[in-house]
């Protein structure tokens, strides 16, 4: 496995990478499971920026909306999206809640059309691998935990540290880095 979301049709996506409500029911999941298993998911996060899909489509529907658009297109092979990518190797397509999404080629045959989140595209918000690890982790322990979590720097950098394998950090600043992610998870976030 390799983050990417099993489907029948030729759409290669990363939702672990890219789609904060499938994170957000994977929590739910991952409370239960040993950490060992969960820090092998969180692998397929990456460690760099991330554009995290925050809107209403499920991972389900950005994939049907992908393969219609190159339905209408009549791409029904890698080289016929190798020449529609051309000459930037790339393109953004809109879906229909008005949400820009990145296509590139894939890297396999069967799914040969790569989707990601456009930068700065309407329901997505910009952020570091390593926060959203953190705060993912935040949440999985305290829902191990009834759901109480002191979240101050101590508690913080034991979790990037001690679970995670990560450096501290040297503060919390409210509404950014991980507090903004924090509250996009408590619902609380404001754009």
């Amino acid at each position: 496995m390799n983050g990417h979301v099993d489907t029948d049709y030729p759409i290669t996506f990363n939702a672990f990478k890219h789609h904060f409500r499938f994170l957000n029911e994977r929590i739910i999941v991952w409370k239960k499971l040993d950490w060992n298993e969960v820090v092998k998911e969180l692998k397929y996060i990456g460690n760099n920026l991330t554009d995290l899909y925050c809107g209403n489509l499920s991972v389900d529907s950005i994939i049907y909306e992908c393969c219609q658009h190159f339905k209408k297109l009549n791409i029904t092979d890698e080289h016929k999206l190798a020449e529609w990518l051309k000459p930037l190797e790339y393109r953004k397509i809109r879906l229909s809640d008005n949400s820009l999404w990145v296509v590139k080629q894939g890297s396999d045959q069967c799914h040969y059309i790569h989707v990601h989140p456009a930068k700065n595209s309407p329901h997505t918000i910009r952020v570091r691998a390593t926060t959203l690890k953190t705060v993912i982790a935040l949440k999985v322990k305290a829902l191990k935990q009834d759901n109480i979590i002191d979240y101050n720097l101590k508690t913080v950098n034991s979790i990037r540290t001690g679970c995670l394998g990560l450096s501290p950090v040297k503060s919390l600043v409210k509404g950014k880095g991980i507090d903004r992610i924090r509250n996009l998870f408590n619902g609380t976030y404001h754009n």
